[in-house]
């Protein structure tokens, strides 16, 4: 199925709050990326204007190491057209087989909107929008997350992050395990994000809306395969990359790919003093053994 891009953007509202998404480099992105840029700090996972814009325009082109139907989308929400912003998403959506995977690259609320169910809300919206986006109305969405490790975090970028953001890493865990994210059983890396950026190890992958005890390895193969190529590395074949390759033929090879609770490595890390694991997907394989 050949993908055209999208002649404009549209909206859609839900709770009172209208979302607007465009896969274009314009209005949209600019007004997504004045709070984006509030909301993330730490230096290898934060993507600059520039990025954005060359992943957005990335829309259209044919990629021989992802041939699926796939989408980079930008996406805020307000409360009345031209009001301030109170949400925000990127996302990459990919058709792979009958299942639409998501890669949701970043996601915020504006601090003065916090408190109003709004996080699920945009996960709603992600939904919807790349429904839309790749004209399968119906088809099943599992949606894709990065989150910071608190056990591979430096000392220094867990409290500058924490300020940054205003919310503790283990707080924000919780938040996504409460929105029904489940661990990849994965040692996940980003690749660097540019030329200036280095690979962040300091990450775990999590997967929300995907029933059973885990994620088929050739779906996830492909969903990486689609994230790392286009979100990542701006158009590049993931197999030029060392980390994308190895965690892509890792999760082929595995046939099967865990999905394992958040709440017992949650649990740990709140007690003092906190589990010696080394990383949090590390004391989700323990707890769940």
């Amino acid at each position: 199925m050949a993908m055209e891009p999208a002649a404009q953007c549209f909206e859609d509202r839900d709770g009172g709050i209208g979302w607007t998404v465009d896969d274009r480099p314009g209005r949209v992105l600019e007004a997504f990326f004045a709070g984006y840029d509030r909301a993330f700090i730490l230096p290898d996972e934060k993507e600059d204007l520039a990025g954005f814009q060359a992943c957005l325009g990335l829309n259209g082109r044919k990629f021989p190491f992802a041939p699926w139907p796939v989408r980079e989308l930008v996406m805020i929400g307000q409360d009345q057209p031209g009001g301030p912003v109170l949400a925000g998403a990127n996302f990459l959506a990919t058709l792979i087989g009958g299942r639409i995977a998501v890669a949701l690259n970043y996601a915020y609320v504006e601090p003065a909107a916090r408190g109003r169910g709004l996080l699920r809300r945009v996960l709603g919206a992600v939904e919807q929008a790349s429904r839309a986006a790749l004209d399968r109305m119906s088809a099943p969405v599992t949606l894709f997350i990065e989150q910071n490790d608190p056990l591979r975090l430096s000392a220094e970028h867990y409290a500058a992050d924490s300020a940054f953001s205003g919310i503790d890493q283990v707080d924000r865990l919780a938040v996504w395990a409460r929105m029904g994210a489940k661990l990849v059983d994965l040692d996940y890396v980003q690749p660097p994000l540019s030329a200036g950026q280095q690979a962040d190890g300091a990450l775990v992958y999590a997967a929300l809306r995907h029933d059973g005890p885990g994620l088929p390895g050739e779906f996830l193969a492909a969903h990486l395969t689609s994230f790392f190529g286009i979100s990542v590395l701006k158009g590049i074949d993931p197999v030029t990359s060392r980390e994308a390759a190895a965690q892509i033929d890792a999760v082929r090879q595995a046939g099967t790919v865990r999905l394992l609770p958040m709440e017992p490595p949650i649990a740990a890390l709140r007690q003092d003093p906190p589990p010696a694991d080394g990383s949090l997907i590390a004391l989700a394989r323990r707890l769940s053994a």
